[in-house]
Order: structure tokens, then sequence, then C-alpha cells
């Protein structure tokens, strides 16, 4: 005979219940004010939506359920059963009634898949009235939840570089979060930021990523938030692993929403008039009836990442204003509005973008700007160790790369820094990989490479057409070379636009990947200001520029204009004609301000590292450089006659570079 219900029991799980739920709709006692959340949790304050809350949802489904009658209620009982069979058990759902069953479907599943379940199971059994009314009741549980799961499939993975299939990487795996700071002068450093040794400088006030919409002591909310950085230095990264923080419910809880508008893809939204929700639907199908973003108590959050990418003009002077997420209008409308804060005025909005791409939003709407830093030391540590599967591989790859200051410098771009992890952690399967310290051209190329391929990726397209280099690709890493080339010569680490006049300056400023725009103060007689992203990158394109000018038109940076009839003998000149005059040229120098250039320059010659530049900046069947031998020879017969230390150590690191650019091949 089947054992009758402890009714005992049900009502103690029932008093529990109200307990639990009285509790949790309590409020705070007036003479104890809640402690403010701790660092790095974001706007955090524990005050949940009553709509969002446990007891909402509970009482919400056991209202929709108890309009089943006892037949019905077996049917929806069976269907969880059948399923869901790994979360409920047919003999422990038997004979529970409407409250135990919702109690058990929130013990095992979120609020938003329990609803959801309850939906799709009302569906099958064919109450779609009662479906319909648990869905309207708990519509702002029902989109958080299926926007978490939009977010998973979207950001849980990340990929390094360049996106390749079966590359990706989980975000917590490698993410290393990089020193930010709240920036004085709009966020934007100037020209000093980029003067040798190190382009980070530790200016304005530090703030953890999660924390950027947390108001200062004494500051008022924080709307607009803008981050800026120079390319390659990790932004869509930061505002990825924001996005799965708030997903996991980690931190930045008082968001209910949170939208990522990606700057890439806005131009993908159908063109004409539509309305803001239309325009979101198209992003997010599941919030095509999310009108309850306009209601106050709703606080969102929208992330307009990669402005720089974003081909709406953002024409704040001469757009509409819109007011009302029902009003059709212009993608362009919408987005100027959304920012200006007549279009969901108590929204947060946080835009990402290189620093010359701040421009596009005038300052007076933007609360506070705040700028993403390359990696500290101590970050590049982390990253080395961390991005490993093998802990201990990971710390000898960071022992050797830390055998190479200048390879260690640049590693300040994460960029670069996936380069050198990527590179190492196969090079070092191989037997005595780390006899020498590391050699420095390969990564350069790489990194000048993959640059190049991202900018075609994204303005041009992926097809197997549009992912090849152009002569437009080409003109501009060498004009770029000629440039940095002048500018090490002339110990200098800024130009201006009248030096680029011939190139386009979205390339220079943001597309190109190798340079960035530097602010400088209005009316600045020289117009705008540029800089490399970083001193080494623009060393490794002066000597990629002599490299490449010498290999194919015979022409030396170091010789006076050569007539054109000797310039065709000249073709196949030995190396050793353009080395001797660099290797003089950096001797000479008081300050050794060619030393990396020249370590470049001879990273060039090997096999291993000409093969990355053929197909790119040289032919794709190149004959091997002659008259290597002299150039040894040379290098030999320097390092015995000069009393320099510092140079002799130079020359000795240019060596290195020869043979383990060998190595690679």
């Amino acid at each position: 005979m089947e054992e009758v219900p402890d009714i005992e029991m049900w009502k103690e799980k029932w008093r529990k219940m109200q307990q639990r739920m009285i509790a949790e709709q309590a409020p705070p006692e007036p003479e104890q004010p809640p402690l403010p959340p701790p660092e790095g949790v974001g706007l955090q304050s524990g005050i949940v939506h009553p709509s969002l809350s446990l007891p909402y949802v509970f009482k919400a489904m056991q209202e929709c359920l108890s309009m089943l009658n006892h037949q019905e209620l077996f049917w929806f009982k069976r269907g969880l059963c059948s399923q869901y069979k790994k979360l409920f058990e047919p003999s422990l759902l038997k004979d529970s009634d409407v409250l135990d069953v919702v109690d058990r479907m929130l013990e095992r599943r979120s609020k938003g898949e329990a609803v959801r379940m309850a939906v799709r199971i009302l569906q099958e059994i064919r109450k779609q009235d009662v479906a319909d009314k648990l869905e309207h009741a708990c519509r702002r549980v029902l989109v958080q939840y299926e926007l978490r799961l939009c977010h998973l499939r979207r950001y849980y993975y990340l990929y390094e570089g360049t996106c390749r299939p079966g590359q990706q990487r989980f975000v917590s795996d490698v993410y290393v979060e990089p020193p930010i700071f709240i920036g004085g002068d709009q966020g934007i450093n100037t020209e000093h930021d980029v003067h040798r040794p190190n382009f980070i400088c530790n200016q304005g006030t530090p703030i953890r990523a999660s924390d950027i919409f947390r108001p200062l002591e004494r500051e008022e909310r924080v709307r607009t938030v803008m981050m800026t950085g120079v390319p390659a230095i990790g932004l869509t990264v930061a505002a990825q692993k924001f996005i799965m923080d708030w997903t996991k419910e980690q931190t930045n809880q008082d968001f209910q929403f949170l939208f990522s508008l990606p700057g890439r893809e806005l131009h993908l939204v159908r063109d004409g008039k539509q309305t803001f929700l239309e325009m979101l639907n198209s992003f997010y199908p599941e919030a095509k009836h999310a009108d309850f973003l306009e209601c106050e108590d709703c606080l969102s959050l929208f992330v307009i990442d990669a402005v720089e990418l974003c081909n709406e003009p953002l024409n704040f002077r001469n757009n509409s204003t819109i007011t009302d997420i029902k009003t059709p209008a212009t993608v362009d409308a919408l987005l100027t509005s959304l920012i200006k804060g007549s279009l969901l005025p108590h929204a947060r909005i946080w835009i990402t973008g290189h620093r010359a791409a701040s421009r596009k939003v005038p300052p007076e709407y933007v609360s506070r700007y705040v700028d993403l830093k390359g990696f500290g030391d101590a970050q590049k540590d982390e990253y080395f160790t961390k991005r490993m599967k093998d802990p201990a591989l990971g710390h000898r790859v960071l022992a050797h790369i830390k055998r190479s200051p200048a390879l260690y410098n640049i590693c300040q771009l994460p960029l670069l820094c996936w380069i050198v992890s990527f590179v190492f952690e196969r090079r070092f399967h191989e037997e005595d990989y780390s006899e020498h310290p590391p050699a420095l051209t390969a990564f350069y190329a790489q990194y000048m490479i993959v640059q190049t391929n991202r900018k075609i990726e994204r303005y041009v397209g992926t097809g197997l057409e549009a992912s090849r280099w152009k002569d437009c690709d080409t003109n501009f890493l060498l004009k770029m070379g000629e440039l940095a080339l002048r500018m090490v010569q002339e110990e200098r680490d800024v130009f201006y636009e009248e030096e680029v006049s011939a190139l386009d300056l979205e390339d220079v400023s943001n597309r190109g990947g190798i340079s960035t725009e530097v602010m400088r103060e209005a009316g600045y007689p020289r117009g705008r200001a540029f800089s490399f992203v970083h001193y080494s990158v623009q060393e490794f394109m002066a000597a990629v520029y002599t490299y490449v000018r010498f290999r194919t038109k015979g022409k030396s940076v170091f010789e006076q204009h050569i007539k054109s009839k000797m310039a065709k003998l000249l073709k196949d000149r030995p190396v050793v004609d353009l080395y001797r005059q660099a290797i003089d040229r950096a001797l000479a120098s008081p300050n050794g301000h060619l030393d990396l250039y020249l370590r470049f320059l001879f990273g060039f010659t090997t096999p291993g590292t000409e093969e990355h530049l053929q197909g790119y900046l040289l032919p794709h069947y190149h004959p091997e450089p002659k008259g290597m031998e002299e150039v040894l020879k040379y290098v030999k017969k320097k390092i015995k006659e000069n009393a320099s230390p510092d140079r002799c150590r130079n020359l000795q690191l240019c060596l290195i570079e020869l043979e383990e650019g060998k190595k690679r091949r």
C-alpha cells in the first residue's frame, strides 16, 4: 500500500518558504544602512527589483499552475519528468501539489530557466493561455535569462589574434586585467606618454574594470564611460570579460540587463527608419518585447564596443532627438540620442575605442574617460604562466623571455604577448631550445602581418579575394616604414598630419594597428599628431623599409640617389653593401639610438624570418641574400676593434638574431 504523504512535513516546508519570502522582502533597518560593496564588484547594492526576486517568481508560477485542474497538473508533471529526466523523478513528483512542484523547479534551476521550463511544458499540454499569462508576468526574468544565454554563446570563448576554427580559448583561462586609470585630460594621453622607454604612464586615478561605473567620493552617478587605448591593447577583450562577469552573476548585478552593440556590426542593421526596440531586436531577438526598458526602475547597460569600427557618422549636431523607444528613426539618430541621454536617460552607456576615435563623441556627453594601459611586469608574468596549460612550461617560457629585455618590454601589448606565447609554447618542445636569449624580429614581423590581416578582415571582408593583400596595404606599410626611419634618425617619437598626407588618416590613427593618434590641445599649429604604438615598433618599421628597399630595388637608405641605369645592375647586390654601412652608422652613434634598429635589420636576413615577408612585402619566390659570410666577418672584426662594451654587446645580440632566425626555418 502506498504511503500517505506526511502533511506535517509539507506544512513545515510551506512555513520555511514563507519565512524566506518575508526575509527577502523585508526592508533594511534604517539605523543600519547597508555597507558599500567592496572594490571589484561594480554596481552591486544587493537590492533586487521585485519582478526579478525569488518570491515574485515563486508566486507567479504558483498562481499560474494553480489554474490547472488535477488532470492537467498530472500532464504537466509528466512533461517535466519526460523532458528533464535528470532533474525530476516521477516517483518524487507523483503526489506533489503545485506548491511542491514550483519549489522543486526553483531548487534545481535558476529563476529564468524554471519559468522557461514551465512555459514550454504548458505549451506542450496545450494550455497556451496559462503559458501566455506566466510569460507576461515574468517577462523581465525571461528576457534576463535568455540574454545571459546569448552572452554565454557569444562571449564565453575568445579568439586570440585572428579568428581560426578550433583556436578559441576560454576567456577566464587567458584574461589578465590590465591597469586602468580614470583620465584627467579627457582620458587621452598627451605626447609624453609615448616617449621612451615605456608608453605606460600611470596618470589619473587607478580603477578596476568592473568598477568603471562606480562613482568616486562626492561624485554623482556615472552615466557614460569612454574607455580608450592604443591598438592591440585589449579593449574588446576587457568588454568581453565585463560581459561574462555580469552573465555569471559575479559583478555589476544592479544592471538588470546588459546589451552589447559591436561597432563593426552596427552597419549590418537594416536600412531606413526603425524604432530602438527594432534595432535592438536585430542583435537580441529576446528583447523584442522589452518595453520595460523605458521604466525608471529598469537599470540597463549598453556597451558600444570598438566605436572606431562604426560606419555611422554619429552626427550629434544635425540628428533628430529621439525620446521614445517606439519612435522610428535612423540608426545614427538612435545611437546619438542614446549617448546624449534623451533616449533611455536612466540607462548607462559604455563606449570603447582607440584614442583618436573618442573624438566622435563630444565631451559634454561623456561622464568619465578611462584609459586602458598595456601590461605591467606583474600582468606579463601572470599572462605567460596563466595561458599555458602546463604551469611549468609557462615559467620556462617566462624565464626565457626575460633574457631579452627588449622582447619583455614590448609584451606590454597583449597581442604581442599572445604571439610570443604561441611561438614559444611550441618551440620549447624541442630539446635544448633555450640556449640563447630569444630573437626579436620574427615576432614583430608576425605582429605587423596579424594587424594588417585584422584590418583587412574588419574593413574589407573575409572572403578569399577580399583577404588578399592589395598594393595599398603594402604601400601603407612601406610609407610608414620610410617615415619611421626618418624619425629614428632624427631621434623623435611623434609625427604630424602633414607628414602622412598621402595616406589614409584612418589607417594611420586606427585601422593599421601599428600607430595611433596622440591628442594635442585645440588649435595646435601642426594639426593632428600621431605616434607608433610602441617605440620598438617604430624602429622595426624603419628596419622593414630599409631591408625591403634594398632587397627589391638594390638601393641603400644610407647612399645618395642612384641613377636608374645603375639601379638595374644593383638589384642583386650582396647584402654586405647595406650592412657594412648600417653597422658603421650604429657604432658612430654616441647614445646607441640605432642599436635596436640594427638588431631588427640583422633579423631579416635569415631564411626563417624572411619567409614571413614573402608574399606580403617580398615576392613569393625570392632568392636568398648573398654575402652573409662577409657580414659575419665584418661584425666579428668590429667587435674586436670597438672598445665600447655597450656597442659590442649589441653586435653580439645581432649575431643571436641571425642564429635564432635560422632555427625558425
